[in-house]
């Protein structure tokens, strides 16, 4: 028994919206916000969102800074502090906020170069051994959105 060619295209096209956008693990929205003061780390944020297993952000790197580090700020007795983070959970599906005052990164020593292209270009390193490239914008401290 042979299908017509419009009900093959129409399984296959249901077949790939059930691997839709929300199995994919991605980063966007990425932005480096500059310190104001020279020698003093900028800060990283980005939406990360889970693809089709859970898996951790196990690092971040890039050929444009001295040093960068996953951090959270939390608190404890009345005072907000930031503690180093070895990994970051991405559940699957779903999406995780690095943002101000809470999980974010720590970046010490942007190259010029990056600064002047407005875009520091990142490693996304996951715990599944998937690697994504991202490119963050990056803006002066009080800086219009």
């Amino acid at each position: 028994m042979k299908l017509p060619s419009f009900v093959i295209a129409a399984l296959a096209a249901l077949i790939l919206t059930a691997c839709g956008q929300g199995d994919i693990l991605n980063a966007k929205n990425a932005v480096v916000n500059l310190s104001p003061v020279e020698g003093n780390p900028s800060a990283g944020y980005m939406n990360l969102t889970g693809g089709p297993v859970d898996v951790e952000l196990v690092g971040v790197t890039s050929d444009d800074v001295l040093r960068m580090e996953m951090h959270e700020t939390v608190e404890e007795n009345g005072m907000s502090m930031m503690n180093k983070l070895k990994s970051i959970s991405v559940p699957s599906g779903k999406t995780v906020k690095l943002q101000p005052g809470g999980k974010h990164l720590m970046i010490w020593g942007i190259g010029e170069g990056a600064k002047k292209r407005g875009l520091l270009t990142m490693t996304l390193i996951y715990s599944n051994d998937d690697r994504i490239k991202i490119d963050a914008v990056i803006k002066k401290m009080g800086a219009a959105e």
